[in-house]
């Protein structure tokens, strides 16, 4: 009896094998063109390794006769993407097809690879929104969709990406209000939401304490951002922050004090409308680790005093800050 079931096995599993193979060659059937031919000349269904895995297919990765992984990163591929091809390959852990002429929509199916940690579709020509379906791969923990030409609101149920560490979604023309989506990112560490058409206030606070907890990056430059920064909390406790970049929004008010965040490297805040003086601590000795500081085209007045020079980046823009508004620099070096 053991060994009819071991034998039963061993045919789902080989009848498994074949469908995943199955489904690379039919990706490959779309390929309208492969510069390098990496795709094209090495995907022979005829080359298979005993345990059923594609033998030397360029950018696979298998196991056991399952495929786990699809990386054809800078390939230059051009293809209508077929997500349906894919879903069926129920051990597949990562999907990286960035830097090619890839198109289409990303389709309903992308949910069904509920095994996917890891989807790279970066730098492509994919149109259309995020599908609802996406939010069902609970093992996702790095999504970049950047560099396309998509469009819509993010899914309104994003909570349930809960694993997700890394977001990237910068150069596209995603709309919606920034906090409905900032607000359902529990413990990721790094959000791009830069070249967007974003709207609402940067309320951190209530409700957001994971996010404010976990996120070491987080660029939000170039959408249409609007009102005070931090208008409730002044300056959420961020326990990681080490690159906040909102540069070209339409922020007023004044500018935090950012104090209390001895993690933070990067502050960049051009092109905004705000005004006052700047927080006498940001620069102080609490502050050593920060390098880089650009607070140009706003209306900021005042002193500047710098301690410890030698550890900042004074970059041209720094210098340019201050030319058009009532700014002297004080050095204060030791």
């Amino acid at each position: 009896m053991q060994s009819i079931c071991f034998v039963l096995l061993l045919l789902v599993e080989i009848t498994v094998g074949k469908l995943d193979i199955k489904a690379l060659v039919e990706l490959k059937k779309g390929i309208q063109k492969d510069p390098s031919g990496k795709v094209l000349i090495s995907w022979d269904p005829k080359s298979l390794a005993s345990d059923g895995c594609p033998e030397d297919w360029f950018g696979i990765g298998c196991i056991d006769g399952r495929v786990t992984s699809i990386t054809l990163n800078d390939l230059g591929l051009v293809r209508e993407f077929h997500f349906p091809a894919v879903a069926g390959l129920q051990m597949l852990h990562n999907l990286s097809i960035s830097n090619n002429q890839f198109s289409g929509i990303i389709s309903k199916e992308v949910g069904l690879i509920e095994s996917l940690e890891s989807l790279d579709l970066s730098r492509n020509l994919f149109t259309g929104s995020i599908p609802s379906q996406l939010t069902s791969l609970k093992n996702l923990a790095l999504l970049s969709l950047s560099s396309n030409n998509m469009d819509g609101e993010i899914p309104s149920d994003f909570t349930g990406l809960e694993l997700l560490k890394y977001l990237d979604l910068h150069s596209n023309d995603f709309s919606g209000d920034v906090m409905g989506l900032l607000a359902q990112l529990g413990g990721v560490m790094y959000v791009d939401l830069s070249n967007n058409d974003f709207s609402g206030s940067l309320d951190l606070g209530i409700g957001t304490s994971d996010f404010i907890s976990s996120i070491q990056y987080l660029n939000i430059s170039h959408n249409n951002l609007t009102g005070e920064l931090f208008p409730h909390d002044g300056m959420p406790y961020f326990d990681s922050l080490e690159v906040f970049d909102a540069n070209n929004n339409h922020f007023v008010g004044n500018v935090p004090s950012f104090t209390f965040i001895v993690s933070l490297r990067v502050i960049k805040l051009s092109d905004n409308q705000l005004s006052g003086s700047l927080p006498q601590g940001l620069l102080q000795e609490s502050s050593m680790v920060l390098s880089e500081l650009d607070l140009s085209l706003n209306q900021i007045e005042g002193m500047l005093v710098l301690r410890h020079c030698y550890s900042y980046n004074v970059l041209p823009e720094f210098n340019g800050v201050f030319g058009q508004t009532i700014f002297r620099f004080i050095f204060d070096c030791v």
